[in-house]
């Protein structure tokens, strides 16, 4: 039996009205959920911290009447509540989302201290480091739950990620389940979003990994040190208890320095290029695999053979064994567990459908992640390098152009389509893209423009040749195409292999 009272000791709260002595039965912020015995927190629509500013649609105090109604005994705000009836109880707090997230942890028996917790942060790889970790842990016969883009994995089932770090309180009742499932840990990746809005607030983390910063997010991030400063919270956070924790830094983004200074956990360095406590010695990047040798501390030594392809998951693989060390797990156990994983969805993933040209679909979608898929498969072209690309709409503006200068510098030829457009013009996001082109191009020489994506991948297909190949970058794993307001169904691998076929 949970009472009220129980779950508010940590929560910083103004003032209380009403009876605490209730029990509670679940925790929500969407009135619809709510049933008896529920608390009901209210998200504020305005969102504005030192690091970043948002505004969403709804004012959660709107559905006070709705949660009421619904059976909700409590409910908590950082706004004044309007007329509540009187065996409603109504907690005013400073901060709603850090209270949702410590009453939510509270709520669930802080799951978190009976996990190994790794959480990964980082602009680019959080998603293939996820996986190499899990392998990693597999092969060390520890059970771990995933959370991240793709998808939520418990025990055996999977769910569909709506969004990169849930809401605190689905993320806590995941964290619980994964201890009533047997579970030895959880794996999950840590968006800025949900560092900056507290959803991870009340997570003891075991290993905190930063992958790398380049520009994404800047529509809700108040530029890249504020960007930087939300991802530093993952690593401010370690080590302030007795529970030993350890951050895995990537020594080759300067970044990493200032996480340094910020973090009492013990580091644990990995790099290609720079000194660091895992680094690369040499590597082969080829068709089949990517060899390389690493050394840790220059004391041990070990080959790995990656099924995955690509010079950037050099650096998935390293922060994945980063994780493997900071956890005991012995060289000869990362090996087997980093060789073993055969693809990652959407992360330069092969469509074959008998075709003599090679076609990848990959989530890169900003910058810095297109410019190194596209180097990757530089490498790995005989023939022409055809990119087929588009940015979001409702998302960071400002990397529309670098994208554009980006993808059709490094391919052959490139194809400006739409992404998600959301609710703007596919033709206005287009043109913002154009703008980064060299303007000694014009379109049709090294580039053309189909905002309609299936046409582009389409056209792609149409003009590869034997030893070519089409990246087809922006959405990798992602099943749907958001118009307006509309998600229709749309998936890259299968728009692809559905023209291959057509031309064969």
């Amino acid at each position: 039996m949970i009472l009220i009272s129980n779950l508010l000791e940590k929560s910083d709260i103004i003032s209380i009205i009403g009876n605490t002595g209730v029990v509670v039965k679940g925790i929500t912020d969407d009135s619809r959920e709510v049933s008896d015995g529920y608390i009901f927190v209210c998200m504020p629509a305005d969102f504005e911290t030192p690091n970043a500013r948002w505004k969403y649609k709804t004012n959660g105090n709107d559905y006070i009447p709705d949660a009421v109604k619904r059976g909700a005994v409590t409910i908590v705000s950082q706004n004044p509540p309007g007329i509540i009836p009187d065996n409603v109880a109504f907690i005013h707090v400073r901060d709603a989302r850090k209270a949702m997230a410590i009453i939510s942890a509270e709520f669930y028996g802080n799951p978190s201290q009976k996990l190994v917790m790794v959480g990964v942060t980082g602009t680019n790889g959080k998603t293939s480091t996820c996986y190499l970790t899990r392998s990693v842990f597999a092969a060390n016969n520890m059970k771990m739950a995933v959370l991240g883009t793709i998808i939520q994995r418990v025990s055996g089932s999977d769910i569909p990620a709506s969004m990169t770090t849930p809401e605190a309180h689905r993320l806590q009742k995941m964290l619980s389940e994964a201890v009533s499932e047997g579970m030895d840990g959880v794996i999950m990746e840590a968006s800025s979003h949900a560092l900056e809005l507290g959803r991870v607030d009340g997570i003891k983390f075991d290993v905190a990994v930063f992958t790398n910063l380049t520009q994404d997010h800047l529509d809700f991030h108040k530029g890249m040190a504020g960007y930087l400063a939300s991802k530093t919270k993952l690593f401010s956070e370690l080590m302030k208890d007795d529970r030993q924790s350890y951050a895995v830094l990537n020594a080759d983004d300067p970044a990493s320095e200032h996480i340094k200074k910020h973090t009492k956990a013990e580091v644990i360095t990995y790099g290609v290029y720079n000194k660091a406590d895992l680094k690369v010695l040499d590597f082969q990047s080829t068709h089949q695999n990517l060899t390389f040798r690493v050394s840790f501390r220059e004391i041990e030594e070990i080959e790995i053979k990656l099924q995955l392809l690509g010079d950037h998951n050099l650096y998935n693989a390293l922060s994945a064994m980063g994780i493997g060390i900071a956890k005991n797990i012995d060289l000869e156990a990362i090996k087997k567990g980093l060789e073993s994983v055969s693809s990652v969805p959407g992360r330069f993933d092969r469509v074959d459908a008998g075709q003599d040209f090679t076609v990848v679909v990959d989530y890169a979608h900003t910058p810095d992640a297109l410019e190194r898929v596209l180097k990757a498969a530089r490498k790995l072209t005989q023939g022409r390098l055809i990119t087929v690309f588009g940015c979001g709409g409702d998302r960071d503006k400002g990397k529309r152009p670098l994208m554009g200068r980006a993808a059709t510098d490094l391919s052959d030829y490139s194809i400006i389509t739409s992404d998600n457009p959301r609710s703007e013009d596919p033709l206005a996001i287009i043109s913002q893209i154009q703008a980064g082109v060299d303007k000694s191009w014009s379109e049709g020489q090294r580039y053309e423009t189909i905002p309609d994506r299936r046409s582009a991948i389409q056209r792609a297909v149409e003009i590869a040749k034997k030893g070519d190949m089409i990246v087809i970058a922006g959405k990798g794993h992602e099943n749907y195409q958001i118009i307006g307001t509309k998600r229709n169904h749309f998936d890259d691998k299968e728009e692809a292999a559905e023209a291959i076929k057509n031309i064969n």
